[in-house]
C-alpha cells in the first residue's frame, strides 16, 4: 500500500510539472503543442517497453509485476499528456478524430486492463489456484472422459441407469465444453450448486456402489466448474489483450504519420 501511494504521488508530481512546463513554454511565445506532443510520443514509446519485456521473460530485466506497475503509472501520465496536447478540446479533422478515437480506445482498454490485472489473478488464486490457459482444454477433456467412464461403469456395477441418464441428459453437455461463463464472471455459485443438487437427487435412488460413483462424479463436476471459472477470467484477459495490443500499435503508426504531416506543413517543406 505504501509503495502504491508513493507511485501515485510521483505520477501526480510528474503530471503537475508537465503542466507547469507546458505553460512556461507557451509564455515564451512558442507553440506548446510541439513540446507536449513530443512528451506524449515519448510516453507512448516507453509503454512499448512493457510489451518487449513480456515477449522476453528470460532476460534479466526485472520482475514482471514491477514492469506492470510502471506500465500502469506511465499510462496515467500519458493520458494527462494527451489531454494537455489536445487542450481538452474535440478534434477538428477526420484524421484527428482517428487519432483521438485510437487513443481513447487504448486508454480505456488500458484502464480496464489495469483493473483486470489486479482483480483477476486474486480471484483465481482465491477460488481455484492458478492454471495455465493453454492447458485448460486438455484438463477438461480428461475430466469429461473420466465422468463418461464412470457413468458407463455404473450401469453394470451399480445395476442402475439413474447415473447414466443424468450423464446423458445433463452432465455430458456440462463436461464437453466451457459453461456458465457469465455466471463465473459475476462470481455466482448457482451453476455448481445446481449440478450438485441434481447429483444429490440421483444419490437417493442408487445403492452404496452407486453412491460412491455419485460422490466421485460430484468431485469431477466441482473441478470442472473451477476450470470454467479459470477459462472465463483468463479468457477475459485474452480478449482484452486482443483489443489493447493491436490498438496500441495502430496508434503508434498513426502518431508517426501525424508527426510527419505536422512537420511537413510547418517546417518540413519550403
Amino acid at each position: 500500500m505504501r509503495y502504491s501511494l508513493q507511485n501515485a504521488v510521483l505520477t501526480a508530481t510528474a503530471i503537475t510539472v508537465l503542466f507547469w512546463l507546458d505553460r512556461l513554454y507557451d509564455s515564451a511565445l512558442r507553440d506548446p503543442r510541439f513540446f507536449d506532443g513530443w512528451i506524449l510520443f515519448a510516453g507512448m514509446s516507453v509503454q512499448l517497453l512493457f510489451h518487449f519485456r513480456k515477449k522476453r521473460p528470460m532476460l534479466p530485466l526485472g520482475r514482471a509485476s514491477m514492469w506492470l506497475k510502471f506500465h500502469i503509472y506511465v499510462g496515467y501520465f500519458v493520458i494527462a499528456s494527451f489531454l494537455l496536447h489536445t487542450d481538452f478540446s474535440w478534434p477538428d479533422s477526420l484524421f484527428e478524430w482517428a487519432l483521438w478515437s485510437l487513443f481513447t480506445l487504448v486508454a480505456l482498454s488500458g484502464v480496464a486492463g489495469a483493473y483486470l490485472s489486479w482483480s483477476v489473478p486474486a480471484k483465481m488464486e482465491h477460488y481455484s489456484g492458478q492454471i495455465t490457459f493453454e492447458t485448460i482444454p486438455a484438463i477438461r477433456f480428461k475430466l469429461a472422459k473420466t465422468a463418461r467412464d464412470m457413468a458407463v461403469i455404473s450401469v453394470t456395477d451399480a445395476g442402475s441407469i439413474a447415473i447414466s441418464d443424468l450423464y446423458v441428459n445433463t452432465l455430458r453437455g456440462f463436461f464437453a465444453r466451457p459453461r456458465n461463463l457469465l455466471a463465473h464472471l459475476r462470481g455466482s455459485q448457482r451453476p455448481e450448486q445446481q449440478i450438485c443438487d441434481e447429483l444429490d437427487a440421483v444419490e437417493r435412488f442408487v445403492d452404496d456402489a452407486g453412491k460412491k460413483t455419485v460422490h466421485a462424479i460430484k468431485k469431477l463436476a466441482v473441478a470442472k466448474n473451477k476450470l470454467d471459472f479459470q477459462f472465463a477470467h483468463q479468457g477475459l484477459l485474452q480478449i482484452w489483450l486482443f483489443v489493447h495490443v493491436p490498438a496500441t500499435y495502430c496508434l503508434i503508426m498513426t502518431t508517426l504519420l501525424h508527426i510527419a504531416v505536422m512537420y511537413a506543413y510547418t517546417s518540413g517543406v519550403p
